[in-house]
């Protein structure tokens, strides 16, 4: 089981991909509920390159990792597991950043729900419905990267 979701933003690919990667923390709703560390949630990581994590960094200094980039092609795409605690097994996102000079589509594909194990058949159900509300962050930071 996989689902899509995409938005449009008016900056070129390669910026569009740097603010998804390197300049997630600055985006990412951590604040609104996204986020497995609750009040002690600092900021969030990116790191794109192969092998790269997809952390979390707690007010402690505690970090919890929930992925490995497994795929990195600058702009073009990233793809990245994401394995929450209790989970038996990994999902995938991968991420494309398609377009022009003047604008990005960023298009998420979140797939292998169906490795986490009895009784988490509904996770999918609540990340399908929470991506909108994290590309809707994310295109707010692009349209703050596009008006400098």
């Amino acid at each position: 089981m996989s689902f899509r979701r995409s938005v449009d933003v008016a900056i070129p690919p390669a910026a569009a991909f740097q603010l998804f990667t390197d300049g997630i923390a600055q985006w990412w709703p951590l604040r609104e509920g996204f986020s497995y560390g609750g009040e002690r949630a600092a900021s969030i990581a990116l790191e794109p390159r192969l092998g790269g994590r997809f952390f979390e960094r707690f007010t402690d200094g505690d970090e919890l990792q929930v992925g490995e980039v497994i795929a990195c092609e600058p702009p073009v795409r990233i793809v990245f597991t994401w394995q929450a605690p209790g989970w038996a097994g990994a999902t995938e996102v991968e991420v494309t950043f398609s377009g022009d000079d003047q604008r990005t589509r960023v298009e998420v594909e979140h797939r292998g729900w169906d490795r986490l194990g009895p009784g988490l058949e509904g996770e999918a159900e609540g990340f399908r419905n929470g991506w909108p509300a994290v590309l809707g962050a994310y295109a707010a930071a692009a349209s703050d990267v596009a008006a400098g």
